[in-house]
């Protein structure tokens, strides 16, 4: 009888060919080779949806890290998950190659102290006038470039806004005021992507 190839049949994580059977450690030294120096920060997140899709959205484009800024528990206020752990089967195991910082929102400013320290410049990613934000696809980013997303429904703190370098929006043509956030940060890493490629 003739033995049938059954190429990587045995690992059934969502990653491509190049990368089955390989250890997640080894995928992750990979990945860590071919990084962009993008970085994300997610504030106050509730839904597992909306973290599990910001951490597929930084595997697909291999930035440096991701930061989640967590609400504080005032249960457990040194808990920088927050609330609860989120639930990570929705990012299908991404979070085990990608490098994913938590932290209270209320130690915002260490982080972006560190961020500024490295060189980076922050863009906070709205639409609210007043700030006088910039068209995305008018812009050079920088490539030390670090983007601030919130949450749909609330957006970012003013507080987080003001400590920011700029603010900029993804232009829109239909009747909806605002994108769900892992969209909007999907949209923002390809942009970056797409000047400051890493492939």
């Amino acid at each position: 009888m003739t033995e049938i190839d059954l190429n990587h049949s045995n690992d059934y994580r969502n990653v491509t060919d190049y990368y089955k059977n390989m250890s997640d450690e080894a995928i992750r030294a990979d990945l860590d080779d071919k990084r962009n120096a993008a970085v994300s920060i997610m504030q106050n997140l509730t839904h597992d949806f909306n973290k599990a899709t910001a951490v597929r959205n930084s595997n697909a484009f291999a930035t440096r890290k991701l930061i989640f800024l967590n609400p504080v528990n005032q249960s457990f206020p040194d808990r920088t998950e927050g609330s609860k752990k989120w639930d990570r089967r929705g990012s299908v195991g991404t979070y085990n190659y990608e490098h994913i910082e938590h932290h209270r929102v209320t130690d915002y400013q260490a982080v972006f102290d560190q961020l500024h320290t490295e060189g980076y410049t922050i863009y906070a990613i709205d639409n609210i006038e007043s700030y006088h934000p910039t068209n995305l696809f008018e812009t050079q980013l920088d490539q030390k470039a670090a983007f601030i997303f919130g949450e749909e429904q609330i957006g970012l703190a003013d507080e987080l806004i003001a400590a920011a370098d700029a603010m900029l929006f993804i232009p829109q043509a239909g009747s909806v005021r605002s994108l769900n956030v892992s969209v909007a940060h999907g949209i923002v890493l390809a942009f970056y992507a797409a000047q400051h490629p890493n492939l």
